[in-house]
């Protein structure tokens, strides 16, 4: 006897195929399954974690980037995408050291943001302070708002 609507439907079937496939993806991005109700970005842990905040005219965004050097940052802006891509690099230890626990990582990372707006790429400032990246991104001219004075008659 088959339950009904998961063993026969073809539809179902394909459900049970892609939430078996959607799992996979999760094991590989995080290495183990994901547990319900956790949030996305924490699973596959995306970095740096952003924050962006719309002040009148324009957008800020600021990252956590410990151990980071400006030099080793690259910011694109293109319409309305910031890229953000850059290396932090392992702190070199001496000969004989083993960790007990290491969870701090280096390597190389990229993270793209689509915003609401078209950026005005010409007047993007970017200033790094402390471990926190700033980025100030105004929005063009013509994507802000415009008001019309009723006139009179």
């Amino acid at each position: 006897m088959a339950i009904w609507g998961t063993v026969r439907d073809p539809l179902w079937s394909d459900f049970t195929r892609l939430r078996r496939e959607m799992d996979n993806l999760f094991t590989a991005l995080t290495g183990g399954a994901r547990r319900l109700g956790e949030p996305l970005w924490r699973e596959v842990r995306l970095f740096p974690l952003l924050n962006v905040t719309r002040l009148d005219e324009e957008y800020l965004v600021t990252a956590e980037l410990p151990g980071v050097k400006t030099e080793d940052l690259e910011i694109k802006v293109e319409g309305d995408t910031l890229s953000l891509k850059g290396e932090r690099k392992p702190r070199e230890t001496g000969e004989g050291i083993s960790y007990h626990r290491r969870e701090r990582s280096g390597g190389m990372f990229q993270r793209s943001l689509a915003l609401p707006n078209r950026i005005d790429a010409d007047n993007v400032k970017a200033s790094y302070k402390n471990g926190v990246l700033k980025i100030r991104l105004p929005i063009e001219k013509a994507e802000l708002p415009k008001q019309i004075a009723v006139a009179t008659e």
